[in-house]
């Protein structure tokens, strides 16, 4: 029996009245390597998006193997440092970026995949199984989200990492979510009408036409969001 393959696709929306490129979220994917991160800049923080964008470079080029925060963090103070900084941002600078992330590594063998992921803060993974939650990581449910979550720093010592693992069969998958996102997903699933399948089905375009439509109701904050979805599939299907 060949092994099952993964497949990975990733969006990013901003906050309404924001461009693209003001987005804070970040997603990586290498699904040759097995390994994916999402994350999310804190706000109030200098330079969180570069930051997250380094933090899922960083996860998926090497996984999180020894002191693997050295290298984004020292990027992150070369290139932000290297900027002609006003005085006030360079007190920020000072104190650093900060970020919740989430990294998950999946390995495929014959006839399923098992995975396993480290994370600090809310951003999620939701492990699907069909029109269902088989399980939710860090935050199992929609009440647990705060507004001051565990966030990595770019400067100082590593955050109190939490891990998981699990298996993953040909049909299921694992979405990667930011808080917004994950909130909003897990209270659909808890509602009976997971909205998983849904956003899972869609295109970049209609997944920004789904986010709007979701704000417009109420169903989802005004916030950046990122999704990922890793699927495994036979071997040859599309």
């Amino acid at each position: 029996m060949p092994d099952p393959v993964l497949r990975w696709r990733s969006f990013t929306v901003p906050k309404d009245g924001h461009a693209p490129d003001e987005c804070e979220d970040a997603l990586a994917g290498d699904p040759a390597a097995g390994r994916f991160a999402i994350a999310d800049g804190a706000s109030e923080s200098y330079a969180c998006g570069e930051w997250a964008r380094l933090l899922v470079g960083a996860y998926v080029r090497t996984g999180a193997v020894g002191d693997w925060l050295a290298g984004p963090r020292a990027a992150w103070d070369r290139e932000v440092g290297a900027q002609s900084l006003s005085w006030y941002a360079e007190e920020k600078f000072a104190i650093g970026a900060h970020a919740t992330f989430l990294g998950v590594t999946v390995t495929a063998g014959p006839g399923l995949a098992t995975w396993e992921a480290v994370a600090a803060g809310d951003s999620c993974l939701i492990w699907a199984n069909g029109g269902s939650v088989a399980a939710a990581f860090p935050l199992a449910h929609s009440n647990e989200f705060t507004s001051a979550p565990t966030l990595v720093p770019s400067r100082g010592g590593p955050p109190p990492w939490r891990t998981a693992s699990g298996a993953l069969l040909p049909g299921e998958a694992i979405l990667l979510a930011t808080d917004a996102l994950a909130e909003a997903l897990l209270e659909s699933a808890e509602e009976g009408a997971f909205a998983g399948p849904v956003v899972m089905s869609l295109n970049a375009a209609g997944f920004g036409r789904w986010v709007q439509m979701a704000r417009g109701f109420g169903r989802l904050r005004n916030d950046d969001v990122a999704l990922g979805v890793i699927e495994l599939t036979e071997s040859g299907e599309r």
